[in-house]
């Protein structure tokens, strides 16, 4: 009869380190989609800030009269370099869904940058044209972000 109380205690030992391990894995695994969230909020924060500063550039290069070719060449290369670190992180830390709008994303922003290095001035057609699928394409980029960054799949 003595074995009985021992066993028992065995018995609530065991159910209650299952509880705690059960609470442990759940804060952990809490704490991983939290900080999953926070890496992809800040990635998200500096490739939309990075491309919003290298358009913003490029319609300053647009809108400046004359620029010799080769220092419009320079400028417009200058504008967008703070784009490809984020823009490469974003491939491997992202998902798809808001991987394929930013690059596209990314994409309207470097031909911006190649038609303001060809001479394009702010006020041409194809410069407003392009301007107004980069924004298009930016806020359908950052409207995937934020569904990413709201759903509990990290």
């Amino acid at each position: 009869m003595t074995w009985i109380p021992l066993l028992a205690a065995l018995i609530g030992a065991m159910i209650a380190m299952g509880s705690a391990l059960l609470v442990e894995r759940r804060t952990t695994q809490r704490e991983t989609t939290a900080e999953w969230r926070r890496t992809r909020r800040e990635l998200y924060a500096r490739f939309l800030a990075g491309h919003a500063q290298a358009g913003s550039d490029l319609r300053n290069i647009a809108a400046t009269p004359g620029l010799e070719a080769s220092e419009r060449y320079r400028q417009t290369r200058a504008a967008y370099t703070h784009c490809y670190a984020s823009r490469h992180e974003l491939e491997l830390l992202a998902p798809r869904t808001v991987v394929d709008p930013a690059e596209e994303c990314s994409r309207a922003v470097r031909m911006m940058r190649d038609a303001v290095s060809g001479g394009a001035r702010i006020d041409s057609d194809q410069f407003e044209e392009l301007t107004r699928r980069y924004l298009d394409l930016r806020l359908e980029t950052r409207d995937a972000m934020r569904s990413d960054i709201w759903t509990d799949n990290a």
